[in-house]
């Protein structure tokens, strides 16, 4: 009886862990749907410490948005992804 409890619950926690991992590409595809060009003005001003961005090219994916933005008159190829910002020059 001992050696059966153990396998359910061990089953549980399987299951249970499963569920969760399969849940968080489904909180980000939902909070993905939220952004806009003033989510992402924001948050690059941010991460290029200004709050003059100019933000083109906007492209929704499912866990992603990539976009262009523009500052000091040089142009990035940036993502958002999980909220945060990564941008890099154009074949860098």
């Amino acid at each position: 009886m001992q050696k059966m409890k153990i396998i359910v619950r061990s089953a549980a926690i399987l299951i249970a862990s499963g569920v969760m991992a399969g849940c968080a590409p489904m909180l980000s595809g939902t909070m993905n749907l939220s952004v806009d060009e003033d989510v992402l003005q924001t948050k690059t001003a941010k991460y290029f410490n200004t709050d003059k961005v100019k933000i083109t090219d906007m492209d929704k994916q499912a866990l992603s948005t990539s976009y262009r933005a523009q500052h000091k008159g040089i142009n990035y190829n940036c993502k958002l992804y999980y909220g945060e910002v990564t941008c890099k020059r154009p074949g860098a």
